[in-house]
């Protein structure tokens, strides 16, 4: 799912890029919107949620379509009116042969309604037709056949229901469908999260560097002014000038990573590069009590990994016996009754019909066919148990990832608070640093070490909020339930 989620992103960005469109204009300000909003309007508007949306409508006309199959069907067949001109033998009485030459037409139409039996695998219909066969000689003379009224029924007999089998796959399909749009909205959110803390990184990093060029110029000029009155060495004023130097260089390399970063997002969300927004961390994380338990409980009942499990279960079990039923004796009746009649006059085309009736029944037996059909019936029986161990398989590696996901997600909390904590000590620790830097009583490395670690702590502070909110909506995707309302995740689909 998530490599899906990829493409379609990808996809996406790319179309965004050349489109251009937008519900927004041009040069119009968003303000600054939170992380809930970014994903509000990107599920709303982004091309990766049309995307899903217009993967969901074509399962939902999929299986419209296999519904109809279970309903009567009207159609209308016929021929348009042909010509034939053509010598052909004709037999006379005495036994000799002469040739002949006709030239005649014939047109004909017939309109039927037809219904599959689910049980059995067979169909009735109901028909009705008329032909009209023109013959050109001497005199143009035509003849019409009508068959007012015919009952028709077919029935394989022995043979494999493929009808019955849809109705069993069909409805599994069209529900993971369902619940695929409901993964990919998550996905989305997901995806939100990760480009959302990536811009805030990015903004947090040109803040930084925006305050060490000022910081690193203000510290150059105080060394410079201890240098020339013998207070410090040569050395520390090449120091204090090589991290202005570095600090100027990586605020031109901050200010290109945020740029990057704010346009790839806006894409994303379904903006133009040139509308203006700004964006701010969320201020509280969600109180939640989930354990793996639950979690794992949720997942197996609303995940379509689980659905898609059984969907290939029933897939071998499909073939298995499709190739059980090709391999025995199979049979085809065919039974029609009705009434049919011929009139050179249409006017009574219809007087007295006659009775119409036919009765069909063919059959094949295999005798011998070095093999083929023990071959096919032993390589759907293995594929089946194949099938079968394969996805024993993949739930033990679904459940490990479940437990996986929840035991990470319930240390993340922890994580980011002890983040907060350091970004604070860390923040303090500069201002103090600085201070005694001014009076002469830590030299100008310890600084910059106090410097750097202020830096560390704000950007490990947001990469934890990171891996919160991420891991939050990465558990809800995998799950498909929203812990905070306490209920199953929805989606509109218009």
């Amino acid at each position: 799912m998530n490599n899906m989620i990829k493409k379609i992103t990808l996809l996406a960005l790319l179309l965004a890029l050349f489109s251009g469109t937008s519900t927004a204009q041009s040069g119009q300000s968003l303000g600054t919107l939170t992380l809930q909003e970014c994903i509000d309007i990107a599920q709303e508007q982004s091309p990766v949620a049309q995307a899903a949306r217009y993967a969901l409508s074509a399962s939902r006309w999929e299986f419209q379509s296999y519904r109809a199959d279970l309903l009567p069907g009207l159609s209308i067949t016929g021929d348009a009116p042909n010509f034939n001109k053509s010598i052909f033998s004709n037999v006379l009485d005495d036994g000799s042969v002469t040739f002949s030459s006709r030239r005649q037409s014939e047109a004909s139409t017939t309109v039927s309604i037809d219904q599959n039996i689910l049980q059995t695998g067979g169909r009735l219909s109901v028909s009705s037709g008329i032909t009209r066969l023109g013959i050109f000689e001497n005199e143009n003379t035509y003849l019409w056949q009508s068959t007012p009224l015919v009952l028709g029924f077919q029935q394989p007999i022995f043979g494999f229901n493929s009808l019955k089998w849809r109705t069993r796959l069909e409805p599994l399909q069209y529900e993971i469908s369902q619940k695929e749009y409901v993964e990919d909205m998550e996905g989305l959110a997901v995806m939100v999260s990760e480009r959302f803390f990536d811009v805030l990184l990015a903004q947090i990093n040109l803040e930084n560097a925006e305050f060490n060029v000022a910081r690193n110029d203000s510290i150059y000029q105080i060394s410079q002014g201890r240098y020339n009155v013998g207070s410090i060495a040569e050395n520390e004023l090449l120091q204090s000038e090589l991290a202005l130097r570095n600090a100027e260089a990586e605020l031109t390399r901050s200010r290109l990573e945020y740029d990057r970063s704010l346009n790839e997002f806006k894409i994303i969300l379904g903006y133009p590069t040139s509308l203006e927004l700004d964006i701010t961390p969320p201020e509280q994380l969600p109180e939640l009590d989930i354990s793996v338990e639950q979690a794992k409980e949720l997942a197996i009942q609303n995940n379509s990994e689980a659905l898609n499990y059984r969907l290939s279960e029933l897939q071998a079990d499909r073939d298995y016996a499709q190739a059980q039923s090709e391999s025995n004796f199979t049979a085809t009746l065919v039974a029609n009754y009705g009434l049919n009649q011929t009139s050179s006059e249409f006017s009574q085309l219809y007087e007295n019909p006659e009775n119409r009736q036919f009765i069909t029944v063919g059959f094949e037996v295999p005798i011998f066919n070095w093999g083929k059909q023990e071959a096919q019936i032993n390589a759907a029986r293995n594929q089946q148990r194949e099938v079968a161990n394969s996805i024993e398989f993949q739930r033990r590696q679904f459940n490990q990832q479940v437990e996986y996901t929840v035991s990470q997600f319930l240390q993340l909390k922890d994580q980011v608070l002890l983040a907060a904590q350091s970004d604070t000590i860390a923040q303090r620790r500069y201002n103090v640093a600085q201070n005694r830097y001014l009076i002469g009583k830590i030299d100008i490395t310890n600084l910059f070490i106090a410097q750097n670690e202020k830096d560390a702590a704000r950007q490990e502070y947001i990469r934890a909020l990171r891996d919160f909110w991420t891991g939050w909506y990465e558990l809800r995707e995998l799950t498909l339930y929203d812990f905070q309302d306490g209920e199953p995740i929805r989606y509109s689909t218009y």
